[in-house]
C-alpha cells in the first residue's frame, strides 16, 4: 500500500478518535453524592425518561459576563423537616384539622378511562360543576356549551379533566379567610394548571413513557404552597409582590421554620396519597441546593423530581415573579435565567438525561401553545 494512503488512514483515524474522545468528555462528569441509591424504581411508573442526553447545552453567554448567586443563596440551607417542637405541634394539629377530599386519592392514580374518571368525579355533584364550568371558560374556547361530565371529560380529555377536578378538591381541603389570601390562592392554581400543562407538552414532544403522570407530578409541586397558605394567610404576600422562588422559600422558610416540600409531604400523608408521590414532593426541592442524589429515591424518582422542578420554576417565571410573558428560553440554565433557584440547573439537566428538554423549549410551535395558555389564563397586576 502506497505511503501516502497509509498516512491518511491514519490522520483519518486519528481524527475519529479525537471527536469521540471529544464527544464522551462534554457528557456530564458528576459524581453521584449517594453511590447505595438504587438505580431502578419498584414501581416504573416513569419509563423512558433520562434516557437520552444527545442535546448539547448552548454557550449563550461569556462566563465571565454571567453574575455569581447572591450571597444569601450561597448560604441557604433548606430544612428538610421541622426542628422547632413547638412550631411542629402547630402544624401537625393544623394539618390534621384539615380533612382532605375523599376523593384525591383515587384522582390521584393512573386513569385513562373516561368512564373510570365519570365514576370517580359523578360521586361529588361540586366537582361535576367546577368542571363543567372549566370546561365552558374562555380557557378552552368553546363554540357550543358542554352540559354534561361526560362531554367535559371527552372533551377536555382524561388527564385535563381530572387534573381539573384534583384542583378543586385540593381547593376544598383549604380555606380562606381574606382577599389577599383568595389571590394568591387563584395564583398558585393558575401556576399549578400552567406548569401541569408546560409539562405535559414538553413529555410529549420529548416521547417520554406516562407523560400524563409527569403531568399530575408538576401540578401537585405547588401542593405545599396551597397547605402552607391555607394554615398561614400572612404568608400570601410572598406569591403577590412577584417575589423570585428562591426568595419565596427564603422567606416562608424564616418567618415558619418550614417550606412547601415539608408541608405538601405532611398534606400528601395526610390524605394517603401513594408512597411514591409522598417521597417525590418531599424531596421537590432538593434540586435547589443540588442534594437530590443524597436522597434515597432512586435514580428514576430523581429524575422525576428534577423534570418537575424545573418546569415549576419556568412557570414561577411567568405566574410569579412576572419575568417572562411566554417560553423564551433557549436553554434552561441560570446563565439564561439569572435566576438562583436555576443555580444547578444545567449540570443537574444534563445528569439526568433530560436535554432534550431545551430542544422542546426552543420549537415555535411548543412556545407558540405555552403563549395561548397564558394568554387564556390572564394575570392580575
Amino acid at each position: 500500500m502506497p505511503l501516502d494512503i497509509i498516512i491518511n488512514s491514519i490522520a483519518i483515524t486519528g481524527l475519529i478518535l479525537a471527536l469521540l474522545l471529544y464527544r464522551i468528555s462534554k457528557k456530564s462528569t458528576i459524581a453521584t453524592k449517594n453511590p447505595d441509591f438504587k438505580s431502578t424504581s419498584k414501581s416504573g411508573n416513569f419509563r423512558g425518561i433520562g434516557e437520552a442526553a444527545d442535546e448539547p447545552s448552548l454557550i449563550l453567554r461569556n462566563p465571565k459576563d454571567v453574575p455569581d448567586p447572591s450571597e444569601d443563596f450561597i448560604k441557604f440551607v433548606l430544612l428538610e423537616d421541622i426542628v422547632d417542637d413547638k412550631e411542629r405541634q402547630f402544624f401537625d394539629s393544623a394539618t390534621n384539622l384539615k380533612k382532605p377530599h375523599p376523593l384525591l386519592m383515587s384522582l390521584t392514580r393512573n386513569i385513562n378511562d373516561p368512564k373510570e374518571l365519570l365514576n370517580i368525579i359523578k360521586n361529588d355533584p361540586e366537582l361535576v360543576v367546577k368542571v363543567i364550568k372549566i370546561a365552558n371558560s374562555s380557557l378552552f374556547s368553546m363554540r357550543k356549551s358542554i352540559t354534561t361530565i361526560n362531554h367535559a371529560i371527552v372533551y377536555l380529555g382524561v388527564l385535563q379533566a381530572k387534573n381539573i377536578a384534583m384542583q378543586f378538591a385540593l381547593e376544598r381541603s383549604s380555606e380562606f379567610v381574606n382577599n389577599e389570601q383568595k389571590r394568591a390562592y387563584q395564583k398558585i392554581w393558575k401556576a399549578s394548571f400552567l406548569a401541569s400543562s408546560i409539562g405535559l407538552l414538553i413529555a410529549k414532544d420529548m416521547k417520554l413513557d406516562n407523560s400524563a403522570e409527569l403531568s399530575t407530578r408538576c401540578l401537585l409541586d405547588y401542593l405545599g404552597d396551597l397547605s402552607l397558605l391555607s394554615i398561614k394567610p400572612t404568608i400570601a404576600k410572598y406569591y403577590l409582590n412577584h417575589s423570585t422562588h428562591f426568595n419565596r422559600v427564603k422567606g416562608i422558610q424564616k418567618e415558619l421554620g418550614t417550606n412547601s416540600a415539608i408541608m405538601g409531604k405532611t398534606f400528601a400523608k395526610n390524605a394517603q396519597l401513594p408512597d411514591q408521590i409522598i417521597d417525590s414532593i418531599g424531596a421537590s426541592m432538593l434540586p435547589m441546593v443540588d442534594k437530590l442524589s443524597e436522597s434515597k429515591l432512586s435514580k428514576e424518582q430523581q429524575t422525576v423530581v428534577v423534570f418537575s422542578y424545573y418546569v415549576s420554576r419556568i412557570t414561577d417565571l411567568i405566574i410569579f415573579e412576572r419575568r417572562i410573558d411566554n417560553i423564551n428560553l433557549e436553554e434552561i440554565s441560570f446563565a439564561e435565567t439569572i435566576c438562583d433557584s436555576f443555580f444547578h440547573s444545567q449540570a443537574q439537566i444534563e445528569h439526568y438525561g433530560l436535554s432534550k428538554m431545551n430542544i422542546t423549549l426552543r420549537k415555535s410551535r411548543f412556545r407558540q401553545e405555552v403563549g395561548s395558555l397564558i394568554e387564556k389564563l390572564g394575570f392580575e397586576s
